[in-house]
């Protein structure tokens, strides 16, 4: 009987041997499970043809809550103490541009270049500032979904941040700040022509694609020391 315990022993101490030694033998490939690993690590290549000028962003703190109350059963009623409220609190960074090779018209009337540039656009998504982000939940002594509700709000933020992103009020607040770096842009570009200055182009008034011509404001950049000495090469 002695023997036939240490014989169970000793075959015990080697099955425990051969599997930390070999765990492939007892953990057969998932060939499945590697194939989906190995298409989820291929990074995904795509670019913008003739790329985007960015023009101007904002950052702000945006604030999102989720409310839950469990119900009883069969009945529908909310169980009084079993409410779980989450609030997550992060910075974001909106920033707006125009493509590169969107449809570009320009004229010169009276010394007056005005730019007809491309609507102005969200760069979606906007950016997150992850490690400033507070999240806040606050659990009733019968609720246990506070991890639940914070995964499922998680997931909501980023549709919702580009629905902010695309909303009017928003591309209005940053509209003036785009329209002065067009203007920018475009006085540079003069400047390398020598078309700059008195007698010649002495103002720039910018549009973009979708709003109305009077809704757009006659803008003077001032060209600072590096772009007003720039010269034909």
């Amino acid at each position: 009987m002695k023997a036939l315990l240490v014989l169970l022993i000793l075959l015990a101490l080697a099955g425990a041997a051969l599997y930390y030694s070999f765990p492939s033998l007892f953990n057969p490939l998932n060939h499945a499970t590697i194939e989906k690993e190995f298409i989820a690590s291929i990074p995904a290549i795509f670019r913008t043809k003739g790329g985007n000028l960015e023009l101007a962003g904002f950052t702000a703190t945006e604030t999102f809550m989720r409310s839950d109350t469990a119900k009883l059963p069969y009945f529908n009623w909310n169980i009084p103490g079993a409410t779980t409220t989450v609030v997550i609190r992060v910075p974001v960074i909106y920033r707006y541009y125009v493509p590169v090779l969107g449809e570009w018209n320009i004229n010169v009337v009276n010394h007056t270049c005005l730019i007809y540039a491309p609507e102005l656009r969200p760069t979606l998504p906007p950016a997150i500032q992850t490690d400033s982000m507070k999240i806040s939940t606050i659990e009733g002594p019968l609720s246990f979904s506070g991890k639940t509700q914070q995964a499922k709000l998680l997931q909501s933020i980023t549709p919702q941040l580009e629905k902010n992103a695309k909303d009017s009020a928003k591309v209005k607040f940053v509209r003036e700040e785009a329209r002065k770096t067009v203007a920018e842009f475009v006085q540079a570009w003069l400047l390398q022509r020598q078309v700059w200055g008195e007698n010649k182009i002495e103002n720039i008034k910018v549009f973009f694609k979708g709003e109305g011509d009077s809704t757009a404001v006659s803008v003077n950049p001032v060209a600072d020391t590096a772009v007003s000495e720039m010269k034909e090469p």
